[in-house]
């Protein structure tokens, strides 16, 4: 895994609504390209609001976090990511995104948003990951 890039950006329409703020508020952003010896396999985004920043500075640096960012943000604030929506579609290649995953913009790829929300009903981080070509989309959960 890369990361590519990690700081804060205004929030676009898509983000402002899945964090349930104003677009154009300062919202955090970290992307991660994740790679093997055949290349990309998927490219990952998260936001997150913006005063996580201020609680867990590592956020908006382009580094490994020293927990994940779940146990990242539940250290430093208390909220605990407890409800996950994941949503898969094929979505064209965003200009932005499709140097990073070696394909040309407007690419269709199989893409998967996820929703994170606390033990308070509030969400914690939105996330957007577009597979590379070839790649499979899988999941694995426990059922206890």
């Amino acid at each position: 895994m890369e990361i590519v890039s990690a700081g804060t950006v205004p929030a676009d329409s898509e983000v402002a609504d899945a964090l349930e703020v104003e677009e154009g508020a300062s919202v955090v952003q970290r992307r991660r390209r994740y790679l093997d010896e055949d290349g990309v396999i998927a490219l990952s985004t998260s936001w997150l609001p913006g005063e996580l920043a201020e609680a867990a500075p590592e956020l908006i640096v382009t580094g490994p976090l020293p927990k994940m960012t779940f146990g990242l943000i539940e250290d430093r604030t208390g909220r605990r990511a407890v409800k996950r929506r994941d949503s898969v579609s094929i979505e064209e290649l965003p200009e932005d995104v499709a140097p990073l995953l070696e394909l040309a913009p407007g690419t269709p790829v199989l893409s998967m948003a996820n929703h994170y929300w606390d033990q308070h009903g509030q969400i914690t981080e939105y996330a957007r990951d577009y597979m590379g070509p070839g790649r499979v989309l899988a999941a694995e959960y426990d059922l206890q």
